[in-house]
């Protein structure tokens, strides 16, 4: 089986609401090899709750967790990365250096939208096209808004916006409404990365083997393969993302009822 790439886990002890301690986060990177995971991006929540979460100091944070994987011969490979809350003062902090891309790389940020709310990420795209910056967003599948149309969708990523998808949603989608919407995002390429969005040993358990899987049934193993490994690893080192744009959208039953 491939390598897989969590683009979305929090692994840093104390810097937010993931692990609180060296060894829960060790514990939580042996779970992630357990399932498969070989990369990950290693982060924490850059928000207002969290104002000593600055890029150096999440820098600071993975350099030290990588040497105690290594002493304890854990193969996984951490890549820095910030999880950023959109709001008022996001490009303001973002033009101070105080947010990290993905994996350090300077070339995608991960972002999430502030709670209860629902934003257009457009002009965001728009300014940092130029920059050759795209933008990631995270778990992307609790976004109704997003989720159920595909017109929506699809002008996002034409605009460079790629889908992270958290791997439990996959695995134990809520209900049937939700499975059949993922699953016409994954037939239709709306599916860029995966993440496990994972806090701790019993938050969010991992389940990447079993979201891989249901990729498979849906997609087929080639192109399962490139959403849970191939895209991902090139996501966090900062290589180039080679990523066909989906196909049209079909009128979805949400459409048909209320579109």
């Amino acid at each position: 089986m491939v390598p897989f790439a969590d683009t979305h886990v929090h692994l840093l002890p104390g810097r937010d609401d993931g692990p609180l301690t060296v060894d829960e986060a060790l514990a939580m990177c042996r779970m992630l090899v357990s399932e498969g995971v070989r990369h990950a991006a290693a982060l924490a929540h850059q928000n207002a709750s969290y104002p000593d979460n600055d890029a150096a100091a999440l820098r600071t944070a993975v350099a030290e967790l990588q040497p105690l994987l290594q002493a304890r011969q854990i193969p996984l490979t951490l890549y820095p990365a910030g999880e950023i809350m959109l709001g008022p003062e996001f490009l303001d902090q973002w033009k101070a250096g105080r947010y990290l891309t993905l994996g350090d790389s300077g070339q995608t940020l991960l972002v999430e939208m502030p709670h209860g709310q629902f934003l257009d990420l457009l002009p965001l795209a728009d300014y940092f096209r130029p920059l050759g910056i795209r933008l990631i967003v995270a778990h992307a599948e609790r976004y109704p808004e997003l989720l159920y149309d595909p017109d929506l969708a699809q002008r996002w990523i034409a605009a460079g916006c790629l889908f992270q998808v958290t791997t439990q949603a996959l695995a134990e989608p809520w209900d049937a409404t939700t499975e059949h919407a993922l699953k016409d995002w994954a037939v239709g390429g709306f599916i860029h990365l995966l993440g496990s969005d994972g806090h701790g040993i019993d938050r969010r358990r991992p389940l990447f083997r079993e979201g891989y899987q249901r990729l498979v049934q849906w997609v087929g193993r080639r192109a399962a393969e490139r959403i849970a490994s191939f895209w991902g690893i090139a996501a966090l080192q900062g290589l180039p993302l080679h990523i066909p744009p989906p196909r049209p959208p079909r009128r979805t039953w949400f459409h048909r009822l209320f579109g």
